[in-house]
């Protein structure tokens, strides 16, 4: 969906899918809510496939001003969540259940496969200097790694186990080096490094608030 954005079947789709979603978490039909989510994520993504390039900029820039919007949307409707049937039918202590795991389940979601779209970003340029038969591996298996390894430094973390992550650096560094030990393949060490370092720094740092939230929630 997000690669054929272009079509304008596939951004109504899209947005739909961003509305619905909304409005099922929130659990309360604020029309003006879903209103202003629905136009602004439409104007917002089909400036960013229409007007910008695939890069780096534009999709950081993307996610921050949907996040300022989502932001200014608490601070303008306080008491929309009160009003809601999550709050009403599972009761206030019940309700910081739901909103830990919201929390989770969002800092999961921003910690994989979104923080797996920033990394290529970031990396990218870097990769761009290296030839495709430089690198040869499983179809999509530098993804489905950084998935697994960012997936298990935030399962660490939340569970107090963050010395654990020395751990996985450690195997990770071991199983890699095959692939480094080699002087002429300079360009492949530095860019496997500079992936790895990026990937295990965002897991840490949505781990760390992803934990923080949840015991503000249920502490």
């Amino acid at each position: 969906m997000v690669e054929r954005k272009r079509h304008h079947s596939v951004m109504a789709l899209h947005v739909a899918a961003v509305t619905t979603t909304s409005y099922i978490l929130l659990g309360a039909f604020e029309w003006r809510i879903l209103l202003i989510i629905a136009s602004t994520h439409l104007a917002v993504d089909a400036i960013k496939v229409h007007c910008l390039k695939d890069s780096l900029a534009p999709f950081v820039g993307d996610q921050l001003v949907h996040v300022a919007i989502l932001v200014g949307l608490a601070y303008y409707f306080p008491r929309a969540a009160e009003a809601s049937w999550w709050a009403t039918s599972l009761g206030a202590e019940k309700v910081k259940w739901y909103s830990a795991v919201l929390s989770c389940v969002a800092g999961v979601v921003l910690c994989v496969p979104a923080g797996g779209r920033l990394i290529a970003k970031l990396i990218e340029p870097f990769a761009d200097e290296i030839r495709d038969d430089e690198i040869k591996g499983l179809m999509r298996g530098g993804q489905y790694i950084g998935w697994l390894e960012r997936s298990l430094v935030m399962m660490f973390i939340l569970i107090d186990q963050p010395t654990s992550i020395g751990f996985l650096i450690a195997a990770k560094s071991i199983l890699r080096f095959g692939e480094i030990k080699d002087t002429s393949q300079r360009k492949v060490a530095e860019y496997i490094i500079i992936g790895t370092f990026l990937s295990f720094g965002w897991a840490i740092l949505v781990a760390v608030l992803t934990q923080r939230t949840i015991k503000y929630w249920i502490s």
